[in-house]
């Protein structure tokens, strides 16, 4: 016997036999309908919201730790001197950049791989045209403020294309690609102070570089590349106990170094040491982050008080 048949006809008699049943059945597929259309403009509202915030956060470079590399220089060199508009400026064109840095090289990087301008390779390049032209805004007045900073433009981009090279041969991730990383990063220190004593015009005559500015660019230097680290042990090398104990070792070295510069430093490598003793792998990246913050502002308050 065919149960579900034997059910329908059952449930059709039964409801042919009550009042207003014609009214009812004629009523319920509209009903129906409407409930189908109502779930299906809410699914294709839900999408379009999702499709909308996708598109905007694609803009964003998903590399999370590179915004600290981008933002610990910049605040150490503002400590070296005093407050200036134009070397505020130079930090939000310098930040801007990464980002037409990230996109555009990953463009030209999927361009020489693949031989021609793959829908890929043109998304990415789309994707830095908005940053380029905001970096554009920001970048010609610094050049008629400070036109000695195409100098600083150029050397930037020779680093950058090292950068793209070891990208092309080895890997985006490669740990000679985090050392490049960390030198870039450098050069915001002394600019930052460069900017903020030198007369406007052209190629400045600028005094010897304080040795306390010296001492703060080496330190971000040591510093971030600590960070690099004591990160790619909990991620890329989890489980090898020889680089946690190469990170370990090397975050002693720094700490002892610094702290014959000056005591202050010890405020900044101190917690560093003690995360990269403590921490294991295992951890999400959005508490290694959050981790790695704390550790960027402990060193920044080092840079103020050994400034």
């Amino acid at each position: 016997m065919n149960v579900k048949a034997t059910s329908g006809a059952g449930r059709e008699a039964a409801v042919g036999d009550q009042p207003g049943a014609g009214a009812a059945e004629e009523s319920a597929p509209t009903t129906e309908s409407e409930s189908r259309a109502a779930a299906t403009a809410a699914t294709a509202a839900a999408h379009g919201t999702a499709r909308r915030r996708r598109t905007w956060t694609s803009y964003i470079p998903p590399q999370h730790g590179a915004w600290a590399f981008l933002v610990v220089p910049l605040a150490v060199g503002f400590t070296t001197v005093s407050f200036s508009w134009v070397a505020l400026l130079f930090g939000a064109a310098w930040i801007v950049a990464y980002p037409v840095g990230y996109f555009g090289g990953r463009a030209l990087a999927t361009r020489i791989r693949r031989g021609s301008w793959t829908r890929l390779a043109r998304r990415e390049a789309g994707r830095a045209v908005p940053w380029a032209v905001a970096l554009a805004v920001l970048g010609v007045p610094l050049v008629v403020l400070r036109p000695w900073l195409v100098a600083v433009a150029v050397v930037v981009a020779t680093i950058w294309g090292v950068s793209l090279l070891i990208t092309l041969r080895e890997s985006e991730r490669a740990l000679s690609n985090d050392v490049v990383l960390v030198v870039l990063s450098m050069v915001a220190v002394p600019t930052v102070w460069a900017i903020s004593v030198a007369e406007p015009g052209g190629w400045p005559e600028l005094p010897p570089l304080p040795v306390a500015v010296g001492w703060a660019t080496a330190a971000t230097g040591v510093f971030l590349f600590g960070t690099v680290l004591h990160v790619r042990s909990l991620l890329r090398e989890a489980g090898n106990r020889r680089f946690h104990w190469l990170s370990v070792g090397y975050h002693v070295v720094a700490l002892v170094g610094f702290a014959l510069v000056t005591p202050w430093w010890v405020v900044g490598f101190t917690p560093a040491l003690v995360r990269a003793v403590a921490l294991r792998p295992g951890l999400r990246p959005a508490v290694i982050g959050a981790i790695e913050s704390v550790m960027s502002l402990f060193f920044v308050i080092a840079a103020v008080l050994a400034g």
